[in-house]
C-alpha cells in the first residue's frame, strides 16, 4: 500500500511537473509572438511617421529655394500651408526618435530663414482675412 502511495505521488508530480513545463512553453511562445507583433506595429508607425516628415520636408525645401522670386500671394498660400502641416508634424513629433527631432528641428530653421528672406524683400506680408458680404444687394 505504501508503495503504491508513493508511486502515485511520483507519477502525479511527474506530471503535474510536464504540464508546467508544457504550460510555461506555450506561454513563451505566446509572449514572443506578441512581442514580435508589437515591434512590427512600432516599425511601421515609426516609418509612417518618418514618411511624413520627409514628404513636409522635402516640400519646405523646394519652396524655401524660391525665395527670390515668390510673389506676396504666392507666400501668403506656402505660408498658410506650412502652418497646416506643421501643426499636424508637431502633433507626432512626441513619437519620433532623436534624429528625426533634430532634422525637424533644422527644417523648421530653414523655413524661418525663407521667411526672413521674403520678408526683407517684400516687406511685412500680413495674411489676409476677406471678409465677403454675400447678402449685400447692389444698387
Amino acid at each position: 500500500m505504501e508503495i503504491t502511495s508513493k508511486f502515485k505521488t511520483i507519477g502525479l508530480a511527474l506530471a503535474l511537473g510536464s504540464f508546467m513545463f508544457a504550460c510555461s512553453q506555450e506561454t513563451q511562445n505566446e509572449t514572443n509572438e506578441e512581442v514580435n507583433e508589437v515591434q512590427t506595429e512600432m516599425s511601421d508607425a515609426n516609418m509612417e511617421a518618418r514618411s511624413s516628415y520627409d514628404e513636409f520636408d522635402a516640400w519646405v525645401t523646394t519652396n524655401t529655394e524660391r525665395a527670390e522670386a515668390v510673389t506676396e500671394d504666392e507666400y501668403r498660400e506656402m505660408r498658410t500651408e506650412y502652418r497646416r502641416r506643421e501643426a499636424e508634424l508637431e502633433a507626432e513629433s512626441a513619437n519620433w526618435d532623436e534624429e528625426t527631432r533634430r532634422e525637424w528641428e533644422e527644417t523648421k530653421a530653414e523655413w524661418n530663414d525663407f521667411e526672413n528672406k521674403v520678408q526683407e524683400r517684400l516687406g511685412e506680408i500680413d495674411d489676409v482675412d476677406v471678409d465677403v458680404d454675400v447678402n449685400r444687394e447692389n444698387n
